[in-house]
Order: structure tokens, then C-alpha cells, then sequence
């Protein structure tokens, strides 16, 4: 396991699709954070008011999706107020795109099938995939939060913090990179079983564009047709990354653990046993 890790992590640092995404992930940090300010300097004092009626459009129409947490005013912003909200899934994207093409490449180059062919077991080039990607992962969101706190700061100053700020803070930020870690492992599972670079790619966004679209159709539908309001999107991993941005509940902390959990182990369990029972060609 040890020198598959070790042969992983030097074919990824060696790709050149890495350090596109290294410097996509630097440009999209701080290109955010300057389209935020732009966007509260043209809100001006009506950001208060859009805010709300956002968040009256959505229970309206039966979509559990909260705005709380989301700065008011400009005078709001500061890199201490906004730090976490840089952990939350802004870095997804870019490692859908990674760990296809990394997971893909191994199979389009016969990568896989000759390690296989050397009495090394499944479970551990599946293993050394996954970690390896949350790995990178771990990388690219880090680099992700420097970059934008420090733009963040730059602009708005870094604001004064509480003496809980900091625990509060670190706490809702490891829960963020698990939520991650969970996203990762579908990527992986998508891309073990579909086994080729643009196709594992097509479904991996698709999971992540269009999972959360499908939710909130159906809590649309549920509460058009019967008047109740169902709950599907608190039960997805980018809906928790978002709700931990309001504060750390009991509530949000056990249900993003559990999300993070689910979907981890459920993926971590499908692309085993695919990989397992299927022939590699």
C-alpha cells in the first residue's frame, strides 16, 4: 500500500493537469472574493432587502435552503467574517475535474491493469486512489482559503474575532473538509466505475451541478401538490456545507457528520465492490 501511495502522490505531482488546477484554484480564490466586493459596493444598502425577499421566494416555493449567515451590508465583510465560508465547497469543481482525469488517465493508459498484474490487491490501488485525492483535495482548498483570506483581508481588513471565534472557526472548518471528503469519494467511485477520462468527468459534474437541482425540484413538487414541506436538501453534502455557515448547531454538526458518513461510505463501498467483480481491460 505504502509504495502505491508513494507512486500516486508522484504521478499526480508530476501531471501538468495538477498545476492547472493548482493555478485555477488560486485565480477562482481571488477572483471571488474581489466579484463579492463588487457585488455589495453595486447592492449597495439594498443587499438587506434582496436577502430577504431571496429567502421569502424560497420557503414560498417549499425549498429548505437558508441565507442565514449571509452578510447585510458592505460594512459587513471582513476576512474573519467570510473565513469559513472559503472552506465550503468552492473547491469542488476544480477536484471533479482533477480526479477524473487522474483516476481516468490510470485506466486509459493500462496503468491499472499492469499494477494489478503485479499481486497488488484491488482494495489497495482503490485505497491509494481515494487517499490520494482527498489528499489533493485537503491541498487545493487550503491553498483556496490562504489565498482568499488573504484578498479578503487585504480589502476589508481581517475584523475583530471573539475568544470563541477561533475553536468555533477550526471546528466548523474540519467538518467542511469532511463534507469534502465525502464529495471525493463519489468523485472516485464515478470515475472507477466508468473508467475513462471525459466520461467519468461528464458524470462527476453532473452529480454535483444537478443533485441539488433535482432536490429542490422535488421539495417544489411535494409542497405544490400536497401542501407539506419535505426537508431532501438537508440531506445532501453541499446543503450542510452551507448550513454550517450559519453556525454550529447541535443540529448542523450531527447532520453533516452523518451526511459526510453516508455518502463517504456508501461511495467507498460501491466502487469497491465494482471494482472487485469487474475484469480489468
Amino acid at each position: 500500500m505504502t509504495h502505491i501511495l508513494k507512486s500516486d502522490f508522484y504521478k499526480l505531482r508530476k501531471a501538468r493537469y495538477f498545476w492547472v488546477c493548482l493555478a485555477v484554484t488560486v485565480i477562482l480564490a481571488v477572483g471571488s472574493v474581489f466579484l463579492l466586493d463588487f457585488t455589495y459596493r453595486l447592492a449597495g444598502d439594498q443587499m438587506e432587502t434582496q436577502v430577504a425577499s431571496q429567502q421569502e421566494t424560497l420557503e414560498e416555493s417549499g425549498v429548505s435552503v437558508s441565507v442565514e449567515g449571509v452578510p447585510l451590508s458592505y460594512d459587513e465583510l471582513s476576512g474573519s467574517g467570510q473565513l469559513l465560508s472559503f472552506f465550503a465547497g468552492n473547491t469542488t469543481l476544480i477536484l471533479a475535474v482533477l480526479i477524473s482525469l487522474f483516476v481516468g488517465s490510470e485506466f486509459n493508459h493500462g496503468t491499472i491493469k499492469n499494477m494489478a498484474s503485479r499481486q497488488y490487491s484491488r482494495a489497495a490501488l482503490y485505497g491509494s486512489k481515494l487517499i490520494t485525492g482527498m489528499a489533493a483535495g485537503a491541498f487545493l482548498t487550503l491553498v483556496y482559503v490562504l489565498f482568499a483570506a488573504v484578498t479578503a483581508s487585504i480589502l476589508w481588513g481581517f475584523g475583530p474575532v471573539s475568544s470563541g471565534y477561533w475553536p468555533r472557526t477550526l471546528g466548523g472548518a474540519g467538518l467542511e473538509l469532511l463534507l469534502l471528503f465525502a464529495f471525493i469519494s463519489v468523485f472516485v467511485m464515478f470515475s472507477f466505475i466508468i473508467r475513462q477520462n471525459g466520461g467519468s468527468l461528464a458524470v462527476n459534474i453532473c452529480f454535483l451541478e444537478f443533485l441539488s437541482l433535482f432536490a429542490m425540484l422535488g421539495e417544489m413538487l411535494v409542497k405544490k401538490f400536497t401542501g407539506k414541506t419535505m426537508t431532501l436538501s438537508n440531506y445532501l453534502i453541499d446543503a450542510n456545507m452551507n448550513a454550517l455557515l450559519g453556525g454550529l448547531t447541535r443540529t448542523s454538526v450531527i447532520r453533516a457528520l452523518f451526511v459526510a458518513a453516508g455518502f463517504f461510505l456508501a461511495a467507498l463501498l460501491i466502487g469497491m465492490v465494482h471494482f472487485q467483480k469487474r475484469d480489468i481491460k
